[in-house]
């Protein structure tokens, strides 16, 4: 298939998937029925408890229904945080399975939804919507190029900062483009990344931040965010003109990182950097790719395959990347043996941890650093290094 092809639907899956969710959380009444507690090795090690929303596992689904139309013998090539099944409040089991008209897809939802009739009709609606972008202009670049569908796999994060999109709250010193939202629903973002199965190496990635801007907090509109590195054609939709990072007001440059991992990281890092913090490893990923910061570190095993293959493919785009923070403090980072060292500590994407079960075969055991300039990178590992 060619890629320019796959890039457009992936474009065309991940607006979708947004309508999906700011459509979700306008109809109040349905978003108080999408909420199911995760249990057993699906609870995810970042909180106490998690949750899985209905509307995480129909816009993971609606993904690979959409690419198995598209491109047969795709969807089976996609994976997610999510797993399929649903219990409704009379203990019956139902796996959501997006069928091939509307009327079958309701009556699936109106089992997992109780009965519900308008709240199935709604989701099976926007479910079957066709969603034809216009084609970007970078996507030029690849139109000679092929990849074999058998060859590559595709991680989905439906809905990154589930947390933040069920509070719905909205940062108000937050400015789209000019500073980092410290909460709410501008944290919550779409990630589809495409790797390749043989090497692990990320292909493609496709952002979606549904809940970009609002004028009144209640009407939001969305942006995407792109990009592709294949062989030796880097493209991403990035303009050069949003590639200077900026600094704070000492000069410094600023590293994201959790909460949890904020007083930890000072320690190391708060002579040369500035440390920050924001919810959605996606999100906080992002703005590393938007330069509203240099980097983002996490020392913790809390962040997943799915958080990070899209970001990273088009981290690897721009010339930067995201890579093990254990493995890279442990490397050889000597001039003759950094660019050796950086390649292998790049996380990759076919291969789950040992020894782990459920969702958490697909942590990110060793950390992460993700970097836009590889001088940056170094610096940190300096300092890192240090303790």
């Amino acid at each position: 298939m060619k890629v320019s092809d796959l890039i457009a639907e992936l474009l065309n899956a991940a607006e979708k998937s947004a309508e999906m969710a700011r459509a979700i959380r306008r109809e109040e009444s349905l978003f108080q029925l999408l909420i199911e507690e995760k249990t057993g090795d699906d609870k995810g090690r970042r909180f106490g408890f998690d949750f899985k929303t209905l509307a995480d596992v129909i816009i993971q689904e609606m993904i690979r229904r959409d690419l198995e139309k598209k491109f047969p013998g795709m969807g089976k090539r996609v994976t997610g945080e999510e797993n399929n099944k649903f219990t409704n409040t009379v203990g019956e089991a139902v796996t959501l399975e997006i069928k091939d008209n509307k009327k079958k897809t309701t009556s699936t939802l109106m089992k997992i939804l109780d009965g519900n009739e308008r709240a199935a009709g709604v989701l099976a609606n926007l479910v079957h919507e066709e969603m034809n972008l216009p084609r970007p202009a970078e996507l030029q670049a690849f139109e000679q190029l092929q990849l074999d569908k058998k060859a590559i796999g595709v991680w989905v994060d439906p809905i990154d900062g589930t947390a933040e999109y069920i509070t719905g709250n909205r940062d108000t010193e937050f400015k789209p483009g000019e500073n980092i939202s410290q909460n709410g629903l501008p944290n919550v973002t779409v990630l589809v990344g495409v790797y390749e199965k043989a090497t692990g190496q990320p292909l493609i990635g496709v952002i979606n931040q549904p809940f970009f801007h609002t004028a009144d907090g209640k009407s939001w509109t969305g942006r995407m965010v792109w990009g592709a590195c294949i062989g030796d054609t880097k493209v991403t939709c990035i303009p050069a003109s949003r590639r200077d990072v900026q600094m704070s007001e000492g000069g410094k440059h600023a590293v994201l990182t959790s909460m949890s991992d904020c007083k930890k990281l000072g320690t190391y890092l708060c002579e040369s950097f500035e440390i920050l913090t924001a919810p959605g490893a996606g999100y906080k990923l992002l703005c590393v790719i938007d330069r509203l910061c240099s980097a983002y570190v996490l020392s913790k095993d809390n962040t997943y395959r799915w958080d990070t293959c899209a970001p990273h493919a088009i981290l690897k785009a721009l010339g930067g990347g995201v890579v093990q923070f254990k493995g890279l403090l442990a490397s050889d980072l000597s001039p003759g043996k950094r660019d050796q060292s950086l390649r292998e500590q790049q996380i990759t994407y076919h291969k789950s941890e040992p020894k782990a079960n459920g969702s958490n075969a697909w942590c990110n055991a060793q950390g992460v650093i993700a970097y836009y300039d590889q001088e940056v990178l170094l610096a940190l590992a300096e300092h890192l290094s240090r303790k």
